[in-house]
């Protein structure tokens, strides 16, 4: 080998040769093939490129099978959703790049699955688990989930679930709420954690889905927990036909509950059943909503706050007190040395655990009747806006109070502040027990 000891230079001309190979797109110039695409799209197009960049296309350009090899074309057929964004998939091929939205990401995502085009996948995979959390016109989340669970993106399934599970808000003013699929839109109604301002408005969100699909309508209306529905905004509640022949045979019950005590409810129905069940309602009559401000300056202090919930006829006052960033306790100890060996030194014990406790007073304080539990939504800032991020859930007794020893990890606190504002949600559940 030769020994050189002169002068030496690397040169990196990288980005003068991906220009190169993108102003071969789309050009004629020294082009080998055409793709035609759902015989609708015509496209040059490079063999070498094509191989380089996709094993799918290797082999599919072996000569021995390309059946339209003396023609230099071929024929491709692509879904549908697909035809409108392959030019920006071959444009890729060709230089690395492309702008992802949530318009394209999909398209391209099965577009690379289908030509195994590993890094255009994953970050088409990236792109979707971090943008779940879309503002109501762009968001994806029913469409995502549904094509998760079918691609087997189990992560990107899960995520979207929690999110529309949580924020259900968003997704009724979403394109995807009219889409959604029967099955998808039955198991959604059938969950207890739903989080929703009201049962009236997961009412009038699903009237808006009957419309379209009318068939659905006696097996959606039975997923309503009526009892749980606002009398006073019953009382204007219009809804078409066989809809509201229904309403109006559930609405007497409604009225009935926040009139008559429930051991009279209880004498002709069930009142431990799902009807009677609150889900996350966000209204004022059941939750009270915590702005944590001044964050970052703020020391280790304790803050409590006090709300009142009205289930039924039943008022419930709740006491809640949280340490946003730990706590400072001062404990005594035993001096131990040779010249004091008497008394105690006061010692500070600092830690980083969000504490918060609860304790609940109302009406019936044996717990004959009924149990308490507070959830708390605890929210993130996506996109500029607040979505609910995660959702913890404590038992609350008839007397003393309950403790969850650290609400938000230190670890993963900052990604729940913006704006020095942590946002909190406190929701007071009732369950009914049979009286």
């Amino acid at each position: 080998m030769m020994d050189i000891t002169g002068p030496l230079e690397s040169l990196d001309h990288q980005t003068s040769l991906v220009n190169t190979f993108s102003a071969l797109f789309n050009k004629e110039d020294f082009s080998d093939i055409k793709l035609i695409v759902n015989k609708k799209l015509t496209l040059n197009a490079h063999k070498f490129i094509l191989v380089v960049r996709s094993d799918v296309f290797r082999t599919l350009l072996d000569t021995e099978r390309w059946s339209d090899a003396k023609d230099q074309t071929v024929h491709l057929t692509e879904e549908e959703e697909c035809l409108d964004h392959f030019q920006d998939f071959l444009r890729y091929l060709y230089s690395g790049s492309v702008t992802l939205s949530t318009v394209n990401v999909l398209p391209l995502h099965l577009l690379s699955e289908k030509y195994n085009v590993q890094e255009l996948r994953e970050s088409c995979q990236q792109f979707m688990l971090a943008n779940v959390a879309a503002p109501g016109s762009s968001n994806c989340a029913i469409t995502w989930q549904r094509y998760a669970k079918l691609t087997g993106l189990t992560q990107l399934e899960e995520k979207c679930l929690s999110f529309t599970t949580w924020n259900i808000d968003t997704i009724i003013e979403s394109p995807d709420w009219i889409s959604m699929e029967p099955h998808q839109l039955s198991a959604l109604l059938q969950r207890s954690d739903l989080v929703v301002e009201d049962e009236v408005v997961l009412f009038q969100a699903l009237v808006s889905w009957l419309s379209l699909h009318p068939a659905h309508t006696e097996e959606m209306l039975q997923h309503i927990h009526y009892p749980m529905m606002p009398p006073e905004k019953l009382f204007d509640l219009q809804a078409p036909g066989a809809i509201s022949t229904y309403l109006h045979q559930e609405s007497l019950l409604v009225y009935q509950v926040h009139l008559l005590p429930m051991d009279a409810i209880s004498q002709r129905h069930d009142i431990t059943t799902i009807p009677f069940t609150m889900r996350l309602y966000t209204s004022g009559r059941c939750s009270h909503l915590w702005d944590i401000t001044g964050y970052q300056q703020m020391s280790k202090i304790l803050m409590a706050t006090s709300f009142s919930t009205t289930h039924f006829k039943l008022t419930t006052q709740w006491h809640v007190t949280f340490f946003p960033k730990g706590q400072s306790i001062s404990a005594k100890r035993r001096r131990n040395n040779y010249i004091y060996r008497m008394g105690f030194d006061e010692v500070c014990q600092d830690n980083d655990f969000s504490t918060r406790s609860a304790s609940v007073n109302n009406r019936d304080p044996a717990g004959k009747t009924h149990s308490h539990k507070l959830s708390i939504l605890i929210y993130r800032c996506d996109n500029s806006v607040w979505f609910v991020g995660d959702v913890t859930a404590l038992e609350v007794p008839h007397s003393g109070n309950a403790e969850f020893a650290d609400l938000i990890p230190l670890l993963e606190r900052d990604k729940y502040i913006s704006n020095d504002t942590m946002k909190l949600h406190l929701i007071g559940e009732t369950t009914w027990e049979k009286c």
